[in-house]
């Protein structure tokens, strides 16, 4: 066998994985970085009403709230991905500034409400382009980028009954798109092409919180699938089941607890001029979500940490792991300050194609959280 014959067997074998076995780093496109708190603690506080961004947790939980309570955060999200295509090695770094802001108000005969704006389902991935082995240098996969974000407008309403409370939130999604394509004809002739929009749908969720006693408290919010889309891409995003424990170990130490499944499986974002041969942005499987978290306070000072583990929702599997450490200060009864930053070791996607040729992806995440909190 020649050698051009072995690199076209090889080039083969290597498209062919790319093409047969989706490729993401993904644990779907979940962003549960919904506030500064919320980010320090894992959002494994469903059960514990921190601030205001208990709505993007348990709606429920907001009547733990004892006055009109404003939160609002700014997170600086980045992502740095190394790919080796057979030989062609490339890496790409994306960050984002996300805002998030968050109001609950009580109201009499215990009733609450509550309004939300943040950032749940967000993705900005740049694909590297692949070209076969020399002596062959054919184009396969274009260069690109995707970047489809959804922003939730999202107004709840909550009635405490007792030692139990039940909510409902009705949901707008606003989502902004962009799909980035180096477009290259046979001769190698290049252009980008952009396209660029927004659509939207609505969606909703269910949440329930139980005092259990005076060290236990339980909650579990059930959010609905939601399916929508313009000439251009189409989100079909999935429904969402968490529940979450709170035990109060001591009157100033607190461990918080969440178990969620997103239902990834046949869902995610389609561009119609994108066939996103990868499959980065749709789900083969199920994703299930652990995480688990602490929170001291001293005085005025809150430190906080935290751990999450998200099964990928990608043909290879594999766990997403996050770390994340917080600390919030109140400088007076109504003002408190948070501060917070995490990383993310997403699960390595690697094929062997021959000792010398390989498929391989690795993707690390990393943020910075600054929020604020005002009490009325």
């Amino acid at each position: 066998m020649s050698f051009t014959q072995r690199v076209a067997i090889t080039a083969s074998v290597g498209l062919s994985t790319i093409m047969l076995t989706p490729i993401s780093s993904a644990t779907g496109l979940n962003f549960w970085e919904s506030s500064t708190s919320n980010s320090a603690l894992a959002s494994a506080n469903g059960a514990s009403a921190v601030d205001a961004s208990i709505l993007a947790t348990a709606p429920s939980s907001m009547t733990q709230l004892e006055s009109t309570t404003v939160t609002a955060s700014v997170t600086r999200y980045q992502v740095d991905t190394d790919y080796d295509i057979l030989g062609t090695k490339s890496s790409y770094s994306k960050a984002n500034p996300i805002p998030a802001g968050f109001l609950v108000i009580p109201l009499e005969s215990n009733w609450y409400v509550g309004l939300a704006a943040y950032s749940r389902t967000a993705a900005d991935i740049s694909i590297s382009e692949f070209k076969l082995p020399p002596p062959l240098n054919l184009r396969i996969l274009d260069q690109a980028r995707v970047r489809p974000i959804v922003v939730s407008f999202a107004p709840s309403v909550a009635y405490k009954m007792g030692d139990v409370s039940l909510g409902v939130t009705l949901e707008y999604q606003y989502a902004d798109y962009l799909l980035e394509r180096n477009d290259c004809n046979f001769w190698g002739k290049c252009s980008l092409e952009a396209t660029e929009g927004n659509t939207n749908g609505w969606s909703g969720a269910l949440s329930a919180t139980w005092q259990a006693n005076s060290w236990l408290t339980l909650a579990a919010t059930h959010r609905l699938a939601s399916d929508f889309g313009d000439s251009n891409i189409q989100f079909d995003l999935p429904s969402i089941t968490s529940v979450y424990g709170t035990i109060a170990i001591t009157d100033n130490w607190s461990w918080h607890n969440t178990f969620s499944l997103s239902r990834w499986d046949g869902q995610g974002v389609t561009y119609a001029d994108y066939s996103d041969p990868i499959q980065l942005l749709k789900g083969s499987r199920h994703s299930k979500r652990y995480a688990t978290s602490m929170e001291y306070r001293i005085g005025d000072l809150a430190l906080r940490g935290g751990v999450s583990i998200d099964e990928a929702i990608d043909s290879f599997g594999g766990e997403d792991v996050r770390y994340r450490l917080g600390a919030a200060y109140s400088f007076s009864d109504n003002l408190t300050l948070d501060l917070s930053g995490f990383s993310e070791h997403y699960a390595r996607k690697n094929v062997k194609v021959t000792n010398d040729l390989q498929v391989d992806v690795l993707n690390q995440g990393y943020g910075i959280s600054l929020g604020m909190t005002y009490r009325y």
